[in-house]
């Protein structure tokens, strides 16, 4: 129960809703309708379910028969949605079949086509942005000169070569069909040169006329004429259904391991997949799973397309366009007059693979060649036999008709093409242009829907008022309709009643702090009515939807108050009430202002909302950045303006710091806010951080030290900082300073590793080691001489050259190295011989 009190039934609240339950400060209740599931329940007026419609799962059917649809952008249900079909002119030309050659492009936007000579193939690129001939080039017409000595220079002409079909693969190859010779023209497009050539034996007849790039790489080429396809792998060999159908490779691993095989010909007649005699093929794509869809021309009488779906010459499923009718016409009511006898017979399609969260579309062009029609490409059940490869999808598909205008102004009809960019193009001259949605709204013009049973949990329940949250726009409206009875089975014989009209409330929702308004749309708002004669445990309402045909009324909410709290009943005194006629007109006079009332009264008691930045309502996030002396970017959505707001406390506790300066710069930069800008950062969060913060005192820059190399600077002063601990990093100079001051500065002394012989001597020398070096050195050990020696090779990466450069010495090798006696004067070696000391402190203890 929230902060206002409303109770409600059926009610599913998405996470950016703004409806609260409980119940008013008056007590009334109210049931709900707010979402897909709840409107879902209710029925049209066949008795059907609305959700029967809505449910259009990859394995469900689809009915398109239903009067209403859900908008799952807006939250709306809104009256059946009708496609718009473009009225062709009687004097505009049909393409013709003949003059589509074929039309692709790359995956850099560069578009290739069979001009109307069908001789040459046409370039359009996008970097120059002009048109040249691609092949044969300006040049091509001959071959190259021949000369041998000072013969006569020799030209021979080349023959045209017709071409028809071409399509460029995953590979990026251009593959182009050639009727007379028949075979493939192959263009590598990542190189120049001449094209490579694929010709067919002379026995077996072979006539492109579309062709399809696989998924997988390769191609299909569907013969028309033949009707029959061809499938191509990578390397362009014709594709067996088996492997009997192909022999071994002459390159074999030595190994033995496996055997490689390759396709016997690439014109061998076993390798065609033939199509029923009875289609009329005009048009072949390729779907992910290597399956193939062909599109056949009906003939003139008929009126829908027929595709099907072949792998490797099997035909697995069949697809008709028919479902397009239900789009187009309902019944009786003929949504914009179309031509009678409405037809789609297929020009061209192509296949569009659907983003993330979208469905697969197939777009037909109709044989007018003005308007594509679309459909969603559904799995919709098993197919009667399974056994094919685990790639393909063992399902039958169902083409589900997609109300949307798709115009083709001036196609020039050279065919539709899928692009690389995930968008359908069409020729229009000499360019290529995006299928693009155009908004062309068409509904049917009225539907009835009834809507669940709502229990007033008492007798006699007097049914209060009825709020609708949606759109009314100009020439559309919502009749109600209303029933009561006091159980369940007596509801269905009940009579409607027709309840007053409804009106735009001026102030919006009655729900407190809730503004509908916030879209300045004509017809939007909360709209209400009084309920009349409602006065029975159980309501049923019906709702009648009628617009113009391209518009229709658009609801989000639906609330129905009960019980009604009566002002005659609770404040006047009971004379007024003694004649039914009147206290039935002054009770329902007196509701008015009982209404106005308990909306201020709402908002009293509600008023706590305003504190939570989690239920204020956006006009109210400025004035809560006030209690903290702020003033919010107007450029921040509501979103980062509530993440703000509800972390003020952490941001000003790190204001001033580099934490706290992250946090202001992440919130002005970061595209989507949340939680983790005031969250303490890893030492992983903070190596990939894209902010880098840099304080000033750390771009100070040092003064140049002079190192001391014990060359020629070895004489200068040097600023030693003396420490309670002697370190190598002080030279052994220092050392041996120190160890002199214990010995009155004796001029030649020097700390030796070993201890003196003499007592005297031993003593001091123990006393000054555990005081400079915090250890006693003892005499070498074996271990120790083999740890120094392990240690130099460390150093010197086991080169004894560059062992004997840095000490002055000649060693052969390591094993002739001892240990330093404390006398030598070298200056690597004794920086060396302190890091050893220093990497095992607890040696010769």
């Amino acid at each position: 129960m929230a902060v206002n009190g409303t109770n409600f039934h059926n009610l599913h609240i998405p996470n950016d809703s703004a409806v609260f339950s409980g119940a008013d400060v008056n007590g009334t209740k109210f049931h709900l309708l707010l979402n897909r599931d709840d409107w879902g329940k209710c029925t049209s007026e066949s008795g059907e379910l609305l959700s029967k419609g809505w449910n259009r799962d990859d394995a469900g059917e689809t009915d398109f028969t239903q009067e209403f649809d859900w908008n799952d952008e807006k939250n709306e249900i809104t009256l059946q949605p009708r496609l718009f079909k473009f009225t062709a002119s009687p004097k505009d030309e049909k393409p013709n079949l003949e003059n589509r050659r074929g039309a692709a492009s790359d995956r850099y936007g560069n578009w290739f086509w069979i001009d109307e000579t069908g001789l040459k193939i046409k370039v359009f690129s996008t970097g120059s942005r002009h048109i040249s001939d691609f092949y044969p080039t300006a040049g091509g017409d001959c071959e190259s000169e021949k000369s041998i000595g000072f013969a006569p220079v020799e030209i021979i002409k080349q023959t045209p070569v017709q071409l028809r079909g071409l399509a460029v693969t995953i590979d990026h190859y251009l593959v182009v069909g050639t009727i007379q010779p028949a075979g493939l023209l192959i263009f590598d497009l990542f190189s120049v040169g001449e094209p490579r050539r694929i010709l067919w034996r002379e026995d077996i007849a072979f006539e492109p006329f579309d062709i399809a790039a696989r998924t997988c790489g390769g191609a299909f080429v569907l013969d028309r004429v033949n009707k029959r396809y061809w499938t191509l792998d990578r390397s362009f060999q014709a594709v067996g259904e088996n492997i009997a159908d192909e022999i071994a490779d002459d390159f074999q691993p030595l190994d033995k391991s496996a055997t490689r095989r390759q396709n016997v010909n690439s014109a061998a007649e076993k390798f065609f997949s033939a199509l029923p005699p009875e289609d009329n093929p005009i048009a072949i794509e390729a779907l992910p799973d290597d399956t193939i869809l062909i599109l056949n021309l009906e003939p003139k009488d008929a009126f829908f397309s027929v595709v099907k779906r072949f792998y490797r010459g099997r035909k697995l499923d069949e697809l008709n366009t028919d479902s397009i009718l239900s789009k187009i016409e309902k019944n009786d009511h003929p949504i914009f007059s179309p031509p009678s006898g409405f037809r789609l017979r297929g020009y061209d399609f192509a296949f569009l693979k659907g983003a993330e969260n979208e469905r697969d579309r197939l777009y037909i062009v109709a044989e007018e060649g003005n308007q594509a029609f679309a459909f969603n490409l559904i799995c919709k059940d098993d197919l009667p036999s399974a056994d094919l490869p685990a790639h393909v999808v063992k399902k039958n598909f169902e083409l589900q008709p997609v109300a949307e205008y798709f115009p083709m102004r001036l196609f020039g009809g050279k065919g539709l093409t899928a692009g690389f960019d995930g968008k359908v193009y069409f020729d229009c001259g000499d360019r290529f242009l995006p299928l693009v949605k155009q908004n062309r709204p068409q509904f049917i013009t009225n539907a009835t829907l009834d809507t669940p049973v709502f229990d007033g949990k008492e007798a006699n329940c007097v049914w209060h008022r009825l709020m609708l949250d949606g759109c009314l726009p100009a020439e559309t409206k919502i009749e109600i309709y209303s029933r009561t009875a006091a159980t369940k089975d007596e509801l269905s014989n009940a009579n409607w009643l027709k309840e007053p009209n409804l009106y735009l409330r001026g102030n919006g929702s009655e729900l407190p702090f809730i503004n509908n308004q916030t879209v300045k749309e004509s017809g939007r708002g909360t709209w209400e009515i009084l309920l009349q004669r409602a006065a029975n445990r159980y309501l049923q309402l019906r709702l009648i939807f009628s617009g113009n045909g391209q518009r229709t009324p658009r609801v989000s909410a639906l609330r129905v108050y009960y019980p009604r709290f009566s002002y005659l009943n609770n404040y006047l005194p009971a004379i007024y009430r003694e004649d039914d006629q009147s206290a039935f007109f002054l009770d329902r006079f007196l509701a008015n202002y009982e209404g106005f009332y308990t909306t201020i009264e709402e908002r009293i008691a509600a008023v706590q909302m305003l504190f939570d930045v989690r239920s204020a309502p956006p006009d109210a996030l400025d004035w809560l950045a006030n209690w903290f002396g702020i003033a919010l970017d107007p450029s921040w959505t509501e979103d980062k303006r509530r993440l703000f707001i509800s972390r003020a406390v952490d941001f000003y506790q790190y204001r001033g710091t580099v934490r706290g300066l992250r946090m202001a710069l992440r919130l002005a930069l970061d595209s989507c806010a949340d939680e983790s800008i005031f969250a303490a950062q890893t030492a992983e969060e903070k190596r990939r951080d894209p902010i880098r913060i840099v304080e000033r005192f750390q771009t100070r820059r040092m003064p140049e030290l002079i190192p001391f190399d014990g060359g020629e600077n070895r004489n200068l002063p040097r600023i030693v900082e003396k420490t309670a601990r002697w370190q190598p990093s002080q030279g052994a100079d220092v050392l041996h300073q120190r160890y002199r001051e214990k010995f009155e500065n004796h001029s030649t002394l020097k700390f030796p590793l070993i201890k003196p012989s003499d007592a005297k001597e031993a003593l001091i020398w123990e006393s000054f080691a555990l005081e400079a070096l915090g250890f006693v050195p003892s005499n070498a050990a074996a271990t120790d001489q083999i740890n120094w020696r392990n240690f130099l090779r460390g150093e010197y990466q086991n080169d004894i050259a560059d062992l004997n450069q840095a000490h002055g010495a000649a060693y052969g090798n390591y094993d002739e190295i001892s240990l330093p006696n404390g006398t030598e004067t070298n200056a690597a070696l004794q920086n060396d011989w302190g890091k050893f000391i220093a990497d095992n402190p607890n040696r010769n203890r």
